[in-house]
């Protein structure tokens, strides 16, 4: 079986994430290896969501804040999915409330289906009750949040609603 290039990308990703040895050494193998220009730029701009270091991912997050970071939106979205993918749930549930902050400056400058891809990517790796008590306590205190918003929120957080109900029944 021949792999291919995103193959081989998807497998260094999947390796970090699950706390193999030597990950900076994965990703950097994997850029070297990486022929396309295209995704050669776009990995190097998620491999500080890959970062096992907390302070490289929270200082990528932290980027997303300045629009100019967020101008490759699809990168945007996988880069969001690494920092809450579920192995690393519980050590991005402080993402969570800082990206829900972000969400209408998301929608004001974005395109239209950027914000949902932002919910779906911060919320969808989560699933614990904490997790949903901070959904539930930015809407809380935002209670004259635009209702447009404040739906693609609640439909985002369905399944982190329903399995932190699951897990806490357990």
């Amino acid at each position: 079986m021949k792999l291919s290039e995103r193959d081989y990308i998807g497998m260094a990703a999947g390796l970090v994430l699950r706390g193999v040895s030597a990950p900076d050494q994965i990703l950097k193998t994997q850029q070297e290896r990486i022929q396309n220009p295209d995704r050669k730029n776009r990995f190097a701009f998620v491999v500080p969501a890959l970062a096992a270091d907390p302070e490289v991912r929270n200082a990528f997050f932290t980027s997303l804040s300045e629009e100019k970071n967020r101008a490759r939106e699809p990168w945007v979205l996988e880069a969001l999915r690494y920092i809450h993918h579920p192995l690393r749930a519980r050590l991005s549930e402080s993402y969570i409330r800082p990206g829900l902050d972000l969400l209408e400056e998301i929608q004001r400058t974005g395109d239209i289906f950027f914000p949902k891809g932002w919910l779906d990517a911060t919320l969808g790796g989560h699933q614990t009750e904490t997790a949903a008590d901070i959904v539930r306590d930015f809407l809380a205190d935002h209670p004259d949040y635009p209702p447009r918003l404040r739906a693609k929120i609640l439909q985002s957080a369905d399944t982190l609603f329903r399995a932190a109900r699951i897990n806490s029944r357990q």
